[in-house]
């Protein structure tokens, strides 16, 4: 692409994510190009049949290679932000430096191409080296330009080990308030990426106030004292720390940021202590409306509400386990006991109290291992089977409930002959 658009007579450059990338011994995911040519110019280089305009309004083309697909923009300059978002004006540039100038960050403020080598006026790889985020030239003037350049910002930090210098960091928490103009969606976005990152935990401790602009539910979380034995954090020092100690997996991370999330509003002490009876059920409520509010998609959503509210019913034995895989999926069970791990382990300064995880997850592991009946579909009687016997409408599903109660409890063997016995019994005797 370069040697096309350097023979009609153009510059062109790597900017932005690939390049911060390639300078931080990463693999890039994505290349993106800019030039001085201007879209009508690139579609006419690389022809129309491999171009895509879909962001020509914004210099943009989309353009096909043998190995993928490049995004080639026009450098421009950008003006008027009226929706703490979108520029109003968008002009073409003359010059590479312009280009840079109107971007959000000094890491993904650099440029380069095979002839100059690594262009970087505004000092994004030393930055980079001394892990500092820093914006281009005025913070509050990038941050008024596009407000979820805060939680990008915090997203960096996270995944990049980063940490803003002081005035990006107080522009940051100044700007913070217009994050309620931008769309659910990218919030979401942005909130799970940066959940993924090794350094979430230290980023929730520092932002939390960003955070609760969104999801005010976390305000009442903040420096809350749990005055119980099993905690040495406050609420949120614990649910941060949580987040960190989960695998980087997004459903088990977003459980662990809403696990405790209502703990304030169950709160009463009495000469024991602290207690905070049902907070896993009303977590797991609140934790849906937050999800349905920033429009996740519904499978996550449910899949996080069932382990929030399952995550204090941590088994001791072999029926309790199989009751819960009644309701969770083999995949939901295996979340779960992450889930259970995360919560052990941060509640305490030292070392972790003993809540015999290990010996749940074994559990869980002998029940799967040996197929044991934990569902309906497990059971060796079927719906026809209750027709059969003269089951009718909701009573056929009601049987099948009794049935699958009694196997888990270990009343009857998940036999034809005992099941279809034990559903005589419960018709003749009129119990449903």
């Amino acid at each position: 692409m370069f040697v096309k658009l350097k023979k009609a007579g153009f510059e062109a450059y790597l900017v932005g994510g690939c390049v911060r990338d390639a300078v931080l011994g990463m693999k890039p995911h994505d290349y993106d190009i800019t030039t001085n040519a201007k879209p009508e110019e690139i579609m006419k280089i690389f022809g129309e049949e491999n171009c895509s305009e879909y962001g020509r309004a914004f210099g943009t083309v989309g353009v096909k290679y043998a190995s993928g697909f490049a995004e080639i923009t026009t450098y421009r300059t950008e003006s008027d932000y009226t929706d703490c978002r979108h520029p109003g004006k968008v002009a073409f540039a003359g010059q590479i430096l312009d280009d840079l100038s109107r971007r959000d960050f000094t890491c993904n403020a650099m440029a380069w191409n095979p002839d100059s080598g690594l262009l970087d006026p505004f000092g994004g790889e030393k930055d980079m080296k001394q892990k500092i985020l820093r914006c281009v030239g005025v913070p509050s003037a990038r941050f008024r330009e596009d407000a979820l350049r805060v939680l990008r910002g915090m997203r960096f930090c996270a995944k990049l080990g980063f940490t803003a210098d002081p005035l990006t960091d107080a522009a940051m928490r100044a700007a913070a308030f217009e994050l309620k103009y931008i769309s659910a969606e990218r919030i979401f976005s942005e909130l799970c990426s940066m959940l993924m990152g090794d350094d979430i935990t230290r980023v929730l401790l520092a932002y939390p106030e960003i955070l609760a602009v969104r999801i005010p539910e976390i305000r009442p979380c903040i420096a809350f004292t749990q005055h119980s034995r099993h905690h040495d954090f406050t609420v949120w020092e614990h649910i941060a720390r949580t987040v960190g100690n989960a695998p980087k997996n997004l459903t088990v991370r977003l459980t662990m940021l809403f696990h405790d999330i209502s703990k304030p509003q169950c709160y009463t002490i009495d000469v024991k202590g602290g207690h905070f009876k049902t907070h896993a059920e009303k977590s797991a409520v609140t934790a849906d409306k937050i999800l349905r509010r920033l429009k996740s998609e519904n499978h996550l959503r449910e899949q996080v509400c069932r382990l929030i509210y399952y995550h204090r019913s941590i088994p001791r034995s072999l029926p309790a386990v199989r009751k819960i895989l009644t309701v969770l999926t083999d995949e939901e069970a295996d979340m779960l006991i992450e889930v259970f791990q995360a919560d052990s382990i941060s509640k305490h300064i030292g070392e972790p109290e003993n809540d015999r995880i290990d010996e749940v997850a074994e559990l869980f592991k002998f029940v799967k291992d040996k197929k044991l009946c934990c569902r309906i579909k497990d059971l060796h009687v079927s719906g026809n089977d209750m027709i059969n016997l003269g089951f009718e409408g909701k009573k056929i599903g009601l049987v099948l409930k009794c049935l699958l109660g009694c196997v888990i409890s270990e009343q009857v063997p998940n036999e034809r002959s005992d099941l279809l016995s034990l559903a005589e019994y419960i018709r003749d005797g009129g119990l449903l």
